[in-house]
């Protein structure tokens, strides 16, 4: 995995984003985090929860989701140019001036609004003709 911070600066002004590449995370829930400004490049994820996150302003590049859960997440200004998503899940998000080209779902979890708005653009969304859900059951431990 590679992670760097980027900083730029001009005179009027400056900039900060995270580069992650090559990151591979499984089996994990990651929840009420906010990545923005950042570019994350040929990642994988599997059976990952994402849970109550925002992605600001996030550019994903060849990233793989496997198994994944992403539920009351936010897209806001984030753009996704071939990645792919298979059997993953996408519960109660928001989409805001975000984009996705080139990029795959196969037997994924949408809702028809976000169906339509993945139409095109060189997206491929495939769809199993069989009956199938995202289970994904983590254990955690509560403090008594």
């Amino acid at each position: 995995m590679f992670t760097q911070t980027i900083e730029k600066t001009q005179l009027e002004s400056s900039e900060s984003y995270q580069l992650i590449k090559d990151e591979q995370l499984a089996s994990v829930v990651i929840s009420s985090q906010i990545l923005a400004g950042s570019r994350i490049l040929l990642s994988t994820y599997r059976q990952v929860v994402f849970s109550d996150c925002v992605f600001y302003a996030c550019d994903f590049q060849g990233v793989t989701f496997e198994n994944c859960v992403f539920e009351n997440c936010s897209f806001e200004f984030s753009h996704l140019k071939a990645c792919n998503f298979k059997n993953c899940n996408f519960t109660n998000c928001n989409w805001v001036a975000s984009s996705s080209r080139n990029s795959v779902y196969l037997d994924c979890d949408l809702t028809y609004e976000h169906q339509m708005a993945l139409q095109g653009s060189g997206n491929d969304l495939q769809f199993n003709s069989k009956n199938h859900t995202t289970d994904i059951y983590i254990e955690m431990a509560l403090a008594a």
